[in-house]
């Protein structure tokens, strides 16, 4: 579900005008604990996908629909959206905003759209039709490291009160992200990501928890995203699978 919030951002800027050197190895004091080794990018992936409800049932899934709320508190903005997934790749995000309008995000499987009344319609190119691509995939979880030409375990970190392995993930084309799974339920519960929009780059944290199992599929119903301008908090109020998307929702928007 991150790729809701991502959408969910972009849509609403539119909106609103280690390296060290080697040192000589020295025996450890009699009293030090050597540290913990670290998992492997595979052990975290495999547990991160048994967390979701596992392979076989992530594969029984071929659409989603999603329908909640969005709350800017900071600015008094909050709103309805309504998201629309199908396999193996279209995706489409619906955005009503009181006193602005409708928002709209669109991904075809080849050509992505972003369409709002401040600024009419746009058609994504270059990194921002890449990210768009990546999280579109509607099997990311389980194909997750087909979009990253690398992957490496970097360290173990705070996420809130939890802890989680920090996975650095380059992908084929865009900036470095990072990305936490909790150490104990293996789910991902933050990534860290810097994106292409109309206003330039734009660092954005995504914070995902309240995880419920949905048709076998553990999604999370509560989505929080940070960025340099405003933090913004989404709530899941219904999510339906296999219903039937017709391939409409995923043309070109009108204006």
């Amino acid at each position: 579900m991150k790729k809701i919030v991502l959408m969910l951002v972009f849509a609403l800027m539119a909106t609103l005008s280690v390296a060290a050197q080697d040192k000589k190895a020295e025996g450890p004091k009699p009293d030090a604990k050597p540290a913990a080794a670290l998992p492997t990018v595979d052990e975290i992936l495999d547990k991160y996908v048994k967390a979701c409800g596992g392979k076989e049932a992530i594969q029984k899934l071929t659409s989603r629909t999603a329908k909640g709320t969005f709350e800017i508190e900071s600015m008094g903005i909050s709103g309805g959206f309504q998201s629309f997934a199908k396999a193996p790749n279209k995706t489409a995000t619906v955005i009503e905003i009181p006193g602005f309008g409708t928002v709209q995000q669109i991904f075809d499987g080849t050509k992505a759209w972003d369409s709002n009344p401040q600024t009419g319609l746009r058609e994504l190119a270059g990194e921002e039709l890449a990210a768009q691509k990546r999280d579109a995939d509607f099997y990311q979880t389980i194909n997750m490291k087909s979009h990253y030409s690398k992957m490496t375990v970097k360290s173990k970190e705070k996420v809130g009160t939890a802890e989680a392995y920090l996975v650095e993930a380059v992908p084929n084309e865009g900036s470095a992200e990072k990305l936490y799974f909790d150490t104990t339920t293996g789910l991902l519960i933050r990534t860290d990501s810097e994106r292409d929009s109309p206003q330039g780059k734009m660092a954005i944290e995504a914070y995902m928890s309240d995880y419920k199992m949905v048709d076998g599929v553990n999604i999370p119903h509560t989505l929080k995203q940070v960025t340099p301008m405003f933090s913004m908090t989404i709530k899941m109020e219904e999510i339906k699978h296999n219903a039937t998307v017709e391939d409409a929702k995923f043309n070109k928007p009108a204006n």
